[in-house]
């Protein structure tokens, strides 16, 4: 890296809090109910990406992909308010270091009833300075737009943005973006998709995360 970096810009799903596999058995639940069978080129598909209720909805004969939104996030809000879903290892410490330097925000490709919820409950939407979810921006993840929204509520350059990022969807659409793209991958080591070459550093957990990110911070942060 050789620019300032002058924020930092948090997916939310599978980045920050273990939503994954809890989407995707929200999701093959309802296909279910609906008499289609969820498979893995289903889950390809949705991982990351912000149209899934859309795409749920076709594959079900559904004609409302509202009403699918409405209803996994029922389902997903109860989850959490449960228990049932944390936050990832490490990611208090990760947001901490980042908010510590520059500005931050959560740029995700879920509802914005979903993503407010969920920010609120664990603790994190007044440590951020911008949250942009699906409905705040006409184009979604893979699209580079709410990357970019983003960066401008924030009033600085894309290129001086590092995004954090976990999905294949969503490392395309930051990269995009022109941002410098880091990477906590959530696909299996045997799987890793041709984006992950698009991302400027890899790691395995958000502990490791943070130990590059405090160093990329300390020697390259504008003064505040």
């Amino acid at each position: 890296m050789t620019d300032r970096i002058a924020a930092v810009l948090f997916d939310l799903d599978g980045t920050l809090v273990a939503t994954m596999d809890p989407w995707d058995r929200c999701w093959t639940d309802y296909a279910a109910d609906h008499g289609h069978t969820w498979t893995d080129a289903d889950r390809t598909r949705t991982h990351g990406h912000g149209d899934w209720a859309r795409y749920l909805a076709a594959v079900c004969g559904l004609d409302s992909p509202d009403r699918v939104t409405e209803d996994c996030v029922d389902l997903m809000l109860d989850r959490i308010d449960a228990g049932q879903i944390p936050l990832l290892p490490g990611v208090p410490t990760l947001l901490a270091t980042a908010t510590t330097h520059v500005p931050t925000g959560v740029v995700s490709a879920s509802p914005r009833r979903f993503v407010h919820a969920t920010l609120a409950h664990f603790g994190l939407a007044d440590t951020l300075s911008v949250i942009v979810a699906r409905e705040d921006h006409p184009d979604t993840k893979p699209h580079p737009a709410p990357w970019l929204h983003a960066a401008t509520l924030l009033g600085v350059r894309p290129e001086s943005c590092v995004a954090v990022e976990d999905s294949a969807h969503g490392i395309r659409s930051a990269h995009a973006a022109g941002m410098r793209v880091f990477a906590i991958p959530s696909w299996p080591a045997t799987r890793r998709p041709p984006e992950s070459d698009l991302a400027h550093h890899l790691a395995p957990t958000a502990a490791r995360a943070t130990l590059w990110l405090h160093g990329a911070l300390t020697e390259m942060t504008p003064a505040r």
